[in-house]
Order: structure tokens, then sequence, then C-alpha cells
């Protein structure tokens, strides 16, 4: 049940909320628990008076035909087993009935229970036939339900415990019927009001994107035809402004009377995808366009254009149909005005970007691999390409060292008097940083990452912190992999070196990448056994003061500390090992005693990485001190430590990657209920 209670507030929100047919009620106190105010309706009055007992004037006795609430409203109405007192001929009726007294969300939620009712009914077991219903019942597929009910999940049609939709608007229904819909189906369709494979594989590739939309991000979604699209992508994101652009008049009056009118933050345009003269240069930081460049006749011009509106750290992602030809080697479709392989996608997207992501997708029931199952897989860009596939996405990002550089735009509250976030002043080129270091958001490919990187290394001002950044990236990027000799760490050391001598110490991101350097370093010493280099190298680390920059670079300071501390208590050397750990959590009250207009801005609108990185300090201290109460016991109970110092969770990259492991375990076992 709490699962329940977290998927449902993920995909719904915190909205007033009601559950028809509560029984025991497990969920709306989940629910209440959580901040919801939620309500329960059921037809056992014995039981509905035992349960205001718990939570008064809560829950209330009724059913849909002797319905008690119908004054009031709610953002989200839950409905499963009480449909189960009707007909199947009479639940359009009851699903309609509803929407009087909804705002937003209709759930679909069935108990275990509920569904060993219905498993032996065939039609009402399968999800497809409660997806249909809603649909006519006129509500919309819900657009973050996939980031509950996963693409690949859904290869299993038989009915679960969600199935999610969204009311449509009034004025929408009325202007777009459903049979409007259907006429057009074969250029245009919304594809949160049709049930199935084709719905589920167009969908995927917008939720897909938003998981690359970054804070704040304007996004344009070229050729969005109905713009059902544009809408998950605002969906599922924290984007700040959405752009659907198609050349289909009606299209853009559809997504506008549809999506646009219930979020502030899309906008629809009726336009050429090669002629955005509407946008400005280097204006956008995200563009979508799938299913695109195959309709378009030169689609050189449109990918020129796309570079022209992208900012020098922006990111495409695009999608082609992966050889839709007949026997004469042509695409049957008369829209379509080209075949794409991935090599043919590959080249003409790598002319202007870097390509640093790929996605090998199947949906089943289309043009080619009819039997197929739905599979939406991310292929290395260095592996051998799957037997088969029916579409390939791509995601790249513009290359900042050969983009005309127009004045800088910062992702983050520039208006906050700090230097922490004024990459404009201390970067050569502060295009750079999105795309090369900030987690989540840079190069995705790890050897692209690496080249990039090494590449700026090389190129860029002796000592900027450009450079800095850079070979700080490859340093990790070696450590991450474990590929790397002892001859490779001389030459970083040596590299390494230079950069500490050249760099301004006036300038606090130049500085930052200096303590960040010898941490790195230190890291890859201890890799290779040298032990004394590495120990050296840490306490050279631990002794550099975070301030200048920021008390979050203490995260770099303190775990050389704990790690040097480490190697001490290795040798034996326990009043050592204490002294380091001691020192360490000195440096986190420093840290946090520092000025925190360095640390999180300003207070009214903090950096929503701040108190994060913060809590990081503190955390790497918490060991610290975990350590330092268990070295007595070294002696007589070894490896008692190592139950109380976390490595794989220790420092900010260790950390990221270790939530992305985690997250991907999560996915992958929603996957395969």
């Amino acid at each position: 049940m709490i699962a329940d209670a977290e998927s449902l507030l993920r995909v719904c929100g915190m909205g007033r909320t009601l559950y028809i047919g509560c029984g025991k009620a497990s969920l709306v106190f989940e629910l209440l628990k959580r901040g919801v105010d939620a309500y329960g309706l059921d037809a056992d009055a014995a039981l509905v008076q035992q349960l205001n007992l718990r939570a008064p004037s809560r829950f209330f006795a009724g059913t849909l035909t002797e319905y008690p609430l119908k004054d009031q409203v709610f953002d989200t109405i839950l409905i499963g087993g009480a449909l189960f007192d009707f007909k199947p001929n009479d639940f359009l009726t009851v699903l309609k009935a509803l929407q009087p007294v909804l705002n937003h969300n209709l759930v679909l939620y069935f108990t275990p229970d509920d569904l060993k009712k219905i498993a032996h009914l065939p039609e009402l077991s399968n999800r497809l036939t409660w997806e249909r219903l809603a649909i006519h019942a006129e509500y919309r597929r819900h657009p973050r339900e996939m980031l509950v009910n996963t693409y690949t999940a859904l290869e299993n049609e038989n009915l679960g415990t969600f199935v999610f939709f969204e009311k449509i608007p009034d004025t929408a229904k009325k202007a777009f019927t459903l049979e409007w819909l259907l006429k057009n189906r074969d250029l245009h369709m919304d594809m949160l009001r049709e049930a199935g494979r084709r719905s589920d594989g167009h969908v995927v590739r917008y939720v897909l994107a938003a998981e690359k939309i970054r804070p704040g991000d304007v996004v344009l979604d070229a050729a969005c035809g109905l713009g059902y699209g544009t809408a998950v992508m605002a969906a599922c994101s924290p984007g700040a402004k959405f752009i659907g652009v198609d050349l289909d008049d009606e299209s853009m009056k559809y997504a506008t009377v549809n999506y646009a009118a219930c979020n502030p933050a899309l906008h629809y345009q009726t336009c050429d995808v090669t002629q955005l003269s509407f946008i400005a240069d280097h204006s956008i930081d995200t563009v979508i366009s799938f299913e695109t460049i195959e309709h378009v006749p030169d689609y050189e011009i449109f990918l020129d254009e796309i570079k022209r509106v992208l900012k020098p750290d922006g990111r495409f992602i695009g999608s082609v149909p992966n050889l839709w030809c007949d026997e004469t080697g042509n695409d049957p479709n008369p829209y379509h005005f080209h075949v794409f392989d991935w090599k043919k996608l590959n080249e003409a997207i790598a002319r202007r970007f870097i390509v640093d992501a790929r996605w090998s997708q199947i949906a089943g029931g289309g043009f080619t691999l009819r039997e197929g199952k739905r599979v939406l897989n991310q292929i290395p860009l260095d592996q051998a390409e799957p037997a088969e596939t029916e579409w390939w996405v791509i995601s790249a990002v513009a290359n900042p060292a050969k983009t005309e550089q127009p004045n800088y735009t910062n992702p983050f509250n520039a208006s906050a008097n700090t230097h922490l976030i004024d990459f404009a002043t201390h970067y050569e080129n502060p295009w750079l940083y999105r795309v090369m270091v900030q987690l989540g958001e840079r190069i995705n490919d790890k050897h692209v990452l690496m080249t990039f990187c090494s590449d700026i290394a090389q190129a860029a001002k002796m000592g900027s912190a450009d450079q800095g950044a850079a070979l700080c990236v490859v340093c990790y990027q070696l450590l991450e992999s474990g590929n790397i000799t002892y001859e490779d760490v001389v030459a970083l050391i040596e590299f390494i070196n230079a950069y500490d001598n050249a760099y301004d110490k006036k300038n606090p991101h130049a500085y930052r990448w200096a303590v960040s350097l010898h941490y790195v370093c230190a890291r890859l010493l201890l890799l290779l056994g040298k032990r004394e280099e590495a120990k050296a190298t840490f306490l050279t680390c631990a002794e550099m003061d975070p301030m200048p920059f920021s008390g979050l670079l203490a995260t770099k300071t303190i775990s050389s500390r704990l790690y040097a501390a480490l190697i001490y208590l290795a040798e034996q050397d326990k009043e050592a090992a204490k002294q380091q750990l001691r020192l360490g959590i000195k440096a986190a009250q420093a840290a946090v005693q520092s000025d925190w207009k360095h640390i999180l801005g300003d207070i009214d609108q903090p950096f929503p990485f701040a108190l994060q990185e913060a809590a990081e300090v503190l955390d790497i201290a918490g060991q610290c001190a975990q350590t330092l109460h268990a070295i007595e016991k070294e002696g007589s109970t070894p490896g008692y430590i190592w139950d109380k110092v976390n490595l794989k969770r220790f420092g900010l990259v260790e950390w990221n990657k270790s939530l992305e492991r985690e997250n991907r375990e999560l996915r992958e076992s929603l996957n395969q209920r």
C-alpha cells in the first residue's frame, strides 16, 4: 500500500483526492500520512462509521447511484472494484458521470482482490479494454503515466494496479471530438487519446526526452503534430517553457485548446520547421523532433535551422524509422521523403552536433516487426547495432567549442551575489560547463565525454578554469574505468602540476579545480597501490582551504582527511588516523559556518544543488566520526570499521553514481513485474 500511495502521488500529485469503494481504506490513510487531503466513499455504512472514528469526517457512506458528494469537486478520483457493481455495458456511463465532480485525474485502481474477481473474464482483465473505455468516456491517457507504468512493463497487457487518465477541458471536447481525431488519424493523432502499442511507442519517446530536459530549459518541439508530446514533456520534466510548432494550422488550434489551456508553460505556433524565423539565434536549450526529418524534403536545411536556434550548450533529441522501405528501397509512406538507417542518421546529426546517446525502439504492430515486443534500449555508441529495430532515437549536444558564443545565459539564479555560479566571469568559455561538468546534464557517452574533455584540456588556456574542469573530468573518467597505468598517472601528475603552477589564484573556479585535481590524483595513486604518494597528495589536498570557492568544496578536503586516516590505520598508526579524522570534522564545522551566500545563493531562491551538497559535507564528516569511534575495535574486531564507512556513497561523483545504479536496479525490477 505504501508503494501504491507513492505511485499515485508521483503521477497525480497532492490534490484533493476521493477513493470510491475504499473498503478498509489503507490507501486513504497512507495518503493522509503524506499530507494529502484524502477522502473515502464506501457502501458499507458500518465500516464507514468505524473509519471515521480514526479520521473524523474523512469517510462517507454511499455508492455511485446514491452519491452523497455532488456539491464537491475533487482533483483526483480513484475507482476500481466499485465498478463491478455495474454491468460492463454501464461502465462508460459511470465514467462519464464522474466528470462533473472531477477537476483533473481519473485513476482506475484495482487491488489484488479486485483483479481476482475478473481474472476469468479475458476482456475485463485486459488493460486495453479500460484504456479504450476511458478514452470513449472523453478522458485521455495521463501524460505522467509511464513514470509508473513503464514502457517495457506495458508489454504485459493484463490489467495491473493502476491505469491513469486525465480529464479533457470541456471547450476542447466540444471543439475537437474523437470522431474528428479519427478522420485525421493517418497523418496526425493525439496519442494520449489512443490505446495500445502505437500510442505507447510514441508517448514513451517524449518521456525519455523529458529525462534530458534541464531545470529552467526552454524547449522546442519541432513538428509537434497535435501537441500531446509537448504536453508530456512539460508534465514530466523541470523545463520552464515549451514551444510546439507544426505546419498544420488546425493541429496548432487543437494543441492550444487541449493542452496550452491547461498549462501556461505550453505555447503552440503554426510554423515550417525549416523556417523558425520567430525564434532568435541561440535561444533554445533543448530541441525535440520525433519522426520529422524523413518528412522534410531537404532535412539538411532543417538541421541547420536547429543548430541556429540551439544554445551552445543545448541538446537535440530526435528519432527516425529504421529502414522503413519496400523491395524497391523506397518508403511506401507517401509522407516520407527519406529512408534512414543508423549510419545515415548518425552522419547527418554528427555534422553539426556531438552525438552522445542512442536508443533502439520496437513497438510491434506497425510497418515492420509486426510481432515485435515493446522495447526501448540504450545502445552504447561503440556497440554493434541490434539485428532488428523499428526506430532509432538519437541524442546529441551542441559543441560549445565550435559554436558562436552569444552572451552567456546562466541556468541558475544569476542575481545571487556569489561567485559560486558565476561561470561567465571565471571561464573562458562558460558554455562548456553544462556539456562537460554538470552531472546528469553533460555528454552522456563516457568515451565521447573523455575525448571531448581531453581535447579541451589540450586546447584551453593553461591554468584556466576551462582547462582545470576538463582535466578533472578526464581524471574521474579514468578513475571510474580503472583502465590506467602508473605511467598514465605520472603524465597526468605532470599536467596537473603545470596547471597548479599556472592558474590564477584569484579565480575561485580555477582554484576549485586545483583542489579537486589533487583529490582525484590521490585516488588514482591509491588505485595503483602507490600508498605513500597517495597519502602525501591527500594531505596536500586536505590542507587547501575550500573557502575561496565555497564551503561546499570541503567535500574534497574532508574526503582527503578520511582517506589519509584509512591509510594511516592500515599502517597501524591509530593516533595519526585519529588526528586526520578530527581535522575532517573540524573542517566540516568551518564549512557549514562559512558565508551561506556562497553555499545556497539567495535564501528565497536557493540553488537546487546547494543543500544536498552541504548535507554531503556533513555526511562525510559523519563517516569521520563513525570511524573515530570504531578505531579501538579494529584490533579486536577486524572489519568493524567497514560496517561504518560506506565508500560506495562517498564523495559527490560516487554518491550520484550510486543513486543512478539504485534507480536503474529499481526500474529493472519494476519492468520485470
